[in-house]
């Protein structure tokens, strides 16, 4: 390497490690600009480039180390390191402004966001000093003294780990990676107590269970929208972007979570929103009283609460036993499901978990590396077919003829099919699954005469056909026959 090129390497390396560093510390825009938003989602595309060329150099690099203890000399892919190295910083550095531009979107926020972040930008600083101590030992002054490159390259290795295991419990809910591992005992779930009624902690008891069905969905550690995290009375009383207090102790026109529940239905701040469940009469009502009464995490029902509380409560009480009840019991049935349907998603080449968006339903996704999977394999899903909310399936070898062992997946919302070979004449078997919201036939085989099927499908919302036989002007009347979906010419998500 030229001294001139050595000169602009360490340029390179240091701006990049500058531009790493800052990125954690930039103010986050209040509107997300619609172009950053759209470089943004390439960040679950590119992050798979950084992981296998780091392993990849790990590999090599541990080869070499191999031929020199044994043999004496370099192995004959030590020539390939160096090389690796910089395109290893070019693609870490190009992944993490992508997953920085996704999180100033705000789509991903919470501090397992922020973990997964610095998780990236220390990846990159790690292989910036494995780069630049590589090229040091091969024609610096320090000719030869291989320790710091390969220190800073094991680093690296660690941080790909602890960065993809943040990233896969931010997509597929937290400890993704590890929640399966055998345990050197079992742990006996404790007992739950059905507390006497005025026992009852209003906040604990009573609201956390209205919120955590209604709203966590969108407000919680991985999915936080508008910056309000709702799973504890601390995030409520932080609130969220809109520095609105959420509780006004003993003011409920001033709290903005009763406002919310109380707008009209056509209002554009109504919450939760149209596609979500409402909040019943009582629900709002039991929200109401407590923060008349003065919003206390520490308030308890007593033994004589208003009367038109006693009333309500009534009603209220015995269902909110049941659905603990219920709970319970569905927490350990969903714990002996779990492992029955993972042992069967590694018998056909995939991989089912609980989905952390549906609490109680399990997702379905491709195995990495992927494995073989057909029609077949989806017919082997039809003894669980209402337990799946989601089925992402990119590049399965599948067709039309699948759709109709899917299309019995009754409470199915998304479904991701790019690059298969579904063409669209078997979307008619979708037409019963009232939950399905979002269908990605990207880069797939889909042609006019199948898309023509979306007409049976009125409850979906979004249809990504990028890359699709299908032309403009069967687009165009297609959109005016279903104003209500969005019929995108892009690429969408793939999970």
């Amino acid at each position: 390497m030229t001294s001139r090129n050595t000169v602009l390497l360490t340029i390179f390396l240091a701006g990049s490690t500058v531009l790493a560093l800052m990125l954690p510390f930039l103010p986050l825009p209040e509107e997300p600009i619609g172009f950053m938003v759209f470089l943004g989602r390439f960040h679950p595309l590119l992050l798979h480039f950084p992981i296998v060329l780091v392993l990849l150099t790990l590999t090599f690099e541990g080869l070499n180390i191999y031929q020199n203890k044994t043999h004496g000399k370099h192995s004959k892919v030590s020539f390939m390191v160096g090389p690796l190295l910089l395109v290893s910083v070019i693609s870490a550095l190009v992944t993490v402004v992508g997953g920085y531009l996704l999180y100033r979107s705000g789509e991903y926020q919470g501090e397992l966001v922020r973990q997964h972040l610095w998780g990236g930008v220390l990846l990159l600083l790690a292989l910036n000093g494995a780069t630049f101590f590589y090229w040091r030992s091969r024609f610096g002054k320090r000719n030869g003294i291989q320790i710091p490159h390969r220190v800073f390259l094991l680093l690296a290795g660690a941080l790909i780990l602890f960065t993809s295991h943040l990233g896969g419990s931010i997509t597929h809910g937290q400890d993704f990676l590890i929640e399966h591992m055998p345990r050197l005992q079992a742990e006996k779930p404790a007992p739950v107590e059905q507390k006497e009624p005025q026992d009852l902690l209003i906040f604990q008891d009573l609201i956390l269970p209205v919120i955590e069905d209604k709203c966590q969905s969108c407000h919680n550690q991985y999915k936080t929208k508008g910056g309000l995290i709702m799973t504890s009375f601390a995030g409520l009383k932080k609130g969220g972007d809109s520095e609105k207090p959420l509780l006004v102790a003993n003011v409920p026109s001033e709290s903005e979570l009763y406002h919310r529940i109380t707008l009209p239905e056509d209002h554009d701040d109504k919450m939760p929103p149209p596609e979500k469940t409402p909040m019943n009469d009582d629900e709002i009502t039991l929200i109401k009283w407590w923060i008349q009464a003065g919003a206390d995490i520490e308030m308890k029902l007593g033994p004589e609460p208003p009367d038109s509380i006693s009333m309500l409560l009534e009603h209220f009480l015995p269902k909110l036993y049941q659905s603990e009840r219920l709970k319970m019991r569905q927490e350990k049935e969903l714990e002996a499901l779990g492992e029955e349907l993972a042992g069967l998603g590694e018998e056909i080449g995939l991989v089912i978990e609980l989905d952390p968006e549906y609490p109680g339903y399990f997702a379905v996704s491709m195995q990495i590396p992927p494995a073989t999977v057909n029609n077949q394999s989806i017919g082997k899903l039809k003894p669980f077919a209402s337990l799946f909310s989601k089925l992402s399936l990119p590049g399965a070898e599948i067709d039309d003829d699948a759709l109709f062992d899917i299309g019995k997946m009754s409470n199915l919302r998304n479904l991701y099919l790019p690059k298969t070979c579904v063409n669209g004449e078997g979307l008619i078997y979708l037409k019963n699954l009232i939950l399905l919201e979002n269908i990605n036939l990207s880069n797939s085989c889909l042609t006019n005469e199948g898309i023509l099927n979306l007409i049976h499908l009125p409850e979906v919302k979004t249809v990504y056909v990028w890359g699709t036989d299908t032309d403009t002007l069967m687009l165009q009347t297609l959109r005016a026959h279903l104003p209500e979906v969005e019929i995108l010419e892009e690429e969408g998500a793939y999970f």
